[in-house]
């Protein structure tokens, strides 16, 4: 099976994703006082470290040392955000353009993490953990760094989004359909599902406490 996953459509939206990551990261470090240092780790981190957890996990080169794109492009979206002033812009990760990027990333990380656990030729289980990872794996070092529990563990329907991505890329796989129109549908159809659950508010049901 040869597919081209490298389409300018998908690359496009990594490069949207990231930079919607990154200023994620710029925000929570800004929140928490980091100095200028530590709100680039935080965004670097933040838009990259899903998927060099990823790299690490199946024995790839990992991007970060290979290419000076990440540093690039988070260092652009840094300077950008001090420039103009994000972080004083109320609510600014509950605005649409910014839930647009953010799902963006999400669907083009998710992706991206199936397609190279079936190039790694991972099972189902590997393939739905590598999108899992590439896609919120740069969140949780977030959180985790600033002390908080990650939020793709409580916040709301995130991280199963990445999931079904994996099985839906997965079972193309097994069907023998995986090309670059599979992969786009698959794409539009996570996009589709991750903007809808913020819309309607979806969450994933949560054990009930005891009461004392």
């Amino acid at each position: 099976m040869a597919f081209d996953f490298s389409t300018q459509t998908l690359y496009a939206a990594s490069l949207v994703g990231g930079a919607a990551f990154a200023l994620s990261g710029f925000l929570t470090g800004v929140r928490k006082g980091l100095d200028l240092m530590g709100v680039f780790v935080l965004s670097f981190l933040t838009a990259n470290g899903g998927g060099a957890i990823r790299d690490i996990l199946i024995g790839r080169p990992v991007t970060l040392v290979r290419d000076a794109e990440p540093f690039l492009i988070t260092g652009a979206v840094v300077l950008l955000a001090m420039l103009l002033k994000l972080h004083k812009l109320p609510q600014l990760e509950q605005r649409w353009s910014f839930v647009v990027s953010d799902a963006v990333g999400l669907a083009a990380f998710g992706l991206s993490g199936a397609v190279i656990g079936i190039q790694a030729q991972a099972q189902f289980f590997g393939v739905l953990a590598l999108s899992f990872l590439t896609a919120t794996g740069g969140g949780m070092l977030r959180d985790v760094l600033v002390n908080e529990v990650p939020e793709v563990l409580h916040g709301g329907f995130y991280g199963s989004v990445a999931l079904l991505l994996g099985a839906a890329v997965y079972a193309l796989h097994a069907a023998q359909i995986l090309s670059a129109f599979s992969l786009l549908a698959v794409f539009a159809a996570a996009l589709a599902l991750r903007l809808v659950a913020y819309r309607r508010k979806w969450r994933l049901p949560k054990p009930v406490q005891p009461q004392p």
